[in-house]
């Protein structure tokens, strides 16, 4: 199951890593850029977090957080582009999430839920739409 931490990182002039962590129904961000922890812009509300990022041809970053609840319902995407964050379009319920991401020129996401009974699937993006894959326990 996913818990209330998940982090990602990329290397572009320097290091970059991104912690996500629940505390009392919140998530929230600490960041590191080469040198240096500080509290990042992102919080939702939430108690299970899964994070992962990639970067584009152009050395953009993108970072995708699901966030859920323990008792199941919606898993929220929030996504970070160029420089704000904004809800995406996933949508899945769930008791938490995790996700994996590359980039080959074009965009891979796989998102991985449990659901309430201990099961997990998996839902893809392969830059057109989400759609159900094939995993599934």
């Amino acid at each position: 199951m996913a818990g209330g931490v998940s982090a990602t990182s990329w290397v572009e002039n320097g290091i970059h890593l991104r912690v996500y962590r629940s505390h009392q129904d919140q998530i929230t961000e600490r960041c590191w850029d080469t040198n240096n922890w500080y509290n990042g812009a992102f919080s939702a509300q939430g108690a299970t977090v899964g994070a992962t990022s990639w970067l584009d041809s152009s050395n953009q970053i993108h970072i995708r957080v699901y966030v859920g609840n323990d008792s199941g319902g919606p898993i929220t995407e929030h996504c970070w582009d160029t420089d704000s964050w904004y809800v995406g379009a996933f949508q899945g319920s769930g008791t938490g999430a995790t996700a994996v991401s590359w980039f080959d020129g074009q965009t891979h996401i796989r998102v991985y839920v449990r659901d309430q009974q201990g099961n997990v699937t998996e839902r893809c993006w392969d830059g057109s739409g989400w759609y159900a894959g094939a995993y599934s326990d």
